[in-house]
């Protein structure tokens, strides 16, 4: 973390917000022996979307005394108390309606960054790093409490699950690659943040873009690698597991089931399944109390897509191999046209950690990730390499 890091825009706000705030109040609402809102991350980014609209409708009266953040702030609080108290319990009748809006978050979260940069700008790579850094001390506080005061090895959730936090931290540490010789200090707390979710997915694809892109020479790559697999082995020692932890078993569940399916079924390879239409799936007695706790609700009613959290699976699943040769193109589009160590280590973050994290089907990922994509199209991003 370097001192240098100070709010001076509100384009950094939603990295705040979701890095920061959104782990904070997961934080509190656990001390406090309480279960926070399963949808807290989709009413946080409805509340950002709502400010960003009143923001573009005021800012053209900058020469008022008001500050800006008042006069938006405040309708956008009214709105926000109105939509959830009044509106939001008289929408039952659109519920054959969710598996078909599931799949628009993406685009939605889009365009709340759009929106939001296009009011402020882009945030700088300093940004992602420097509340990432807060996110993995905190992180790394809680796996170090844990293992010495609890004597327990288990994945931190104090400040949220690993799907949130991994993608997260991972985002932090793609904004240290735009200058590798520098932000040492970050670098260092936020991959230590990521080694202490005891995610192997998050872990080695922090490894991986460390290894290509980060500070040369054989013994740094070689400590990362043992490191990679000291946490490895530290968070499967307890389960007497082989290889992976018990929380990521529907997740190989998933893949294996799918794989037999599209055995089965090779059409569906090319159109995918249907999004309103429960899956032919199953979840076994053993593992369904993981899966209850991991997606809470919608359980009694069958398996939709939308249950299907892995993003590459989800995509195919979704629509077919079509939707992984449209990712693929934009993929090589993104890192020809805006060539960067940034921009490459972030769509490698993407193709490693989307076989096991939704990214930008969850609200808090998605949107950092698809702001950190806006940050590393930046023309000073793109020279930096070539200087």
């Amino acid at each position: 973390m370097n001192s240098d890091n100070k709010i001076s825009s509100a384009s950094e706000f939603p990295v705040a917000l979701f890095c920061l705030g959104l782990p904070i109040t997961l934080a509190a609402f656990a001390m406090d022996g309480t279960i926070a809102p399963t949808n807290l991350p989709d009413l946080l980014i409805t509340g950002l979307a709502i400010l960003g609209l009143f923001s573009e409708l005021f800012r053209q009266k900058m020469n008022s005394t008001m500050p800006l953040w008042i006069k938006a702030g405040l309708p956008c609080v009214a709105i926000f108390w109105i939509l959830t108290t009044y509106i939001s319990p008289n929408l039952k009748p659109l519920a054959m309606s969710v598996p078909f809006l599931m799949e628009l978050k993406p685009i939605l979260y889009a365009l709340v960054a759009a929106l939001w940069l296009s009011l402020f700008g882009p945030p700088e790579p300093k940004h992602f790093y420097f509340w990432a850094s807060w996110l993995g001390l905190l992180v790394t506080c809680d796996f170090a409490y844990q293992f010495i005061s609890l004597g327990l090895i288990a994945t931190p959730t104090l400040f949220g699950s690993t799907a949130l936090t991994g993608p997260l931290l991972l985002a932090g540490l793609c904004a240290t690659i735009h200058d590798v010789t520098r932000h040492k200090i970050s670098r260092f707390i936020i991959l230590m943040g990521i080694f202490c979710t005891l995610s192997w997915d998050a872990s080695f694809a922090a490894v991986t873009i460390l290894l290509f892109f980060g500070p040369k020479g054989t013994a740094k790559k070689s400590a990362l690698v043992l490191t990679l697999l000291l946490f490895n082995y530290i968070s499967i020692a307890p389960q007497d597991s082989a290889f992976i932890t018990p929380s990521d078993l529907p997740t190989y569940w998933l893949w294996f089931t799918f794989i037999e399916l599209f055995t089965k079924n090779i059409d569906l390879l090319l159109t995918g399944f249907p999004l309103s239409v429960p899956l032919p799936l199953s979840v076994p007695a053993s593992l369904w109390n993981t899966w209850n706790s991991q997606h809470y609700a919608w359980t009694d009613s069958g398996i939709y897509m939308f249950h299907i959290l892995p993003l590459w699976l989800h995509l195919i699943g979704a629509w077919g191999l079509g939707a992984l040769a449209g990712t693929a193109g934009i993929a090589t589009w993104l890192s020809r046209r805006f060539s960067s160590d940034m921009m490459t280590s972030l769509l490698l973050t993407v193709a490693i950690a989307g076989f096991f994290f939704p990214i930008f089907y969850n609200p808090a990922t998605g949107i950092v990730m698809i702001m950190a994509f806006m940050c590393a199209i930046r023309p000073e991003i793109q020279s930096f390499r070539f200087e």
